[in-house]
């Protein structure tokens, strides 16, 4: 039975804005909110990888944390973006640390049923995987800024092979 509360969270979240109705409706069967005081650990580097997240309120800061538990924020996942992608590419660990900055509202998805669902409906699963492709893109860009930043924008006087 769909949880009609679920499913219009999906349907009003951006990541599902070009996803199938049908589609959404078996999403809502294999998802459940979950809801997260401001503070809290979703999870830690090295963990392991088994659930993704879709944010519908709230805002979580994703760090990557030394042993003596200094972090450095490298993104801060905002309502209808996408958290903990890890299981979707076959990743088996977490590499990075995401606490809440805000009480949090969320989806959750089993990173094993969600992929079973993707390859069952392949036309879904392209949408689903093109927009977490999309996410992949804006966090990588993300994190070069921040390493352009740290390190400067002087590049080698050498012609690297790539050129």
């Amino acid at each position: 039975m769909v949880d009609s509360d679920v499913l219009e969270d999906l349907r009003s979240c951006d990541f599902f804005r070009d996803i199938a109705d049908e589609h959404l409706q078996k999403l809502a069967e294999i998802c459940r909110e979950v809801a997260f005081p401001a503070q809290a650990t979703i999870f830690e580097e090295y963990g392991r990888a088994k659930t993704v997240y879709v944010v519908l309120s709230g805002e979580i800061s994703v760090a990557i944390c030394e042993p003596d538990d200094f972090c450095r924020q490298i993104a801060v996942v905002h309502p209808g973006e996408l958290l903990g992608w890890s299981p979707l590419v076959g990743r088996s660990r977490l590499y990075d640390t995401a606490r809440t900055a805000s009480p949090v509202k969320a989806l959750a998805f089993d990173g094993d049923q969600l992929m079973d669902f993707c390859a069952a409906n392949p036309s879904f699963g392209f949408e689903f995987m093109r927009q977490t492709a999309r996410v992949l893109s804006e966090r990588l860009s993300g994190t070069r800024l921040q390493l352009l930043e740290m390190c400067g924008i002087h590049l080698p006087e050498f012609q690297l092979e790539s050129d």
